[in-house]
């Protein structure tokens, strides 16, 4: 095959990929589907990172600093994050998970290992295997925000 037809295939096994564990993800959890994508990617990043500045966390989910701001508001909103001043540099705010936001993300990440488990389900161990280590092969020279 083609180089050109394997990006073409792997391009489109990804997007098919990616809204299999959208769906997947929302049939899990009543809460999940009722928050914006960009809502759920910003939970994941602080609850993954730790506390970030806003510069960070607009990396993390590929959008403009401008465009983060909104998305830290609503999180706020949900009593999900608070904004503290860095210990290291008291000029610097950062967005940190409250403990509320903590059981989100918990929460969250539960969600997402069971829609992993569904996903994975029609392959066997050894495939399981192989699959992991061809996306961390694919992953490890690549700088992915978040």
């Amino acid at each position: 095959m083609p180089t050109t037809d394997l990006t073409e295939s792997f391009s489109l096994a990804l997007r098919r990929l990616g809204t299999l564990y959208a769906r997947v993800a929302a049939e899990q959890s009543a809460e999940h589907g009722a928050y914006s994508k960009q809502d759920l990617l910003a939970l994941d990043a602080i609850g993954l990172d730790g506390p970030m500045r806003m510069g960070d966390l607009a990396d993390a989910l590929g959008v403009g600093q401008s465009a983060a701001t909104p998305v830290a508001d609503r999180l706020e909103g949900h009593g999900w994050v608070r904004r503290v001043r860095s210990q290291a540099d008291r000029r610097v705010w950062l967005v940190e998970l409250t403990d509320e936001g903590r059981r989100a993300f918990e929460a969250e990440d539960a969600v997402r290992k069971t829609a992993v488990d569904a996903m994975l389900a029609p392959l066997d161990d050894g495939e399981r295997a192989a699959l992991v280590a061809l996306l961390e092969k694919i992953t490890r020279g690549h700088s992915v925000p978040g």
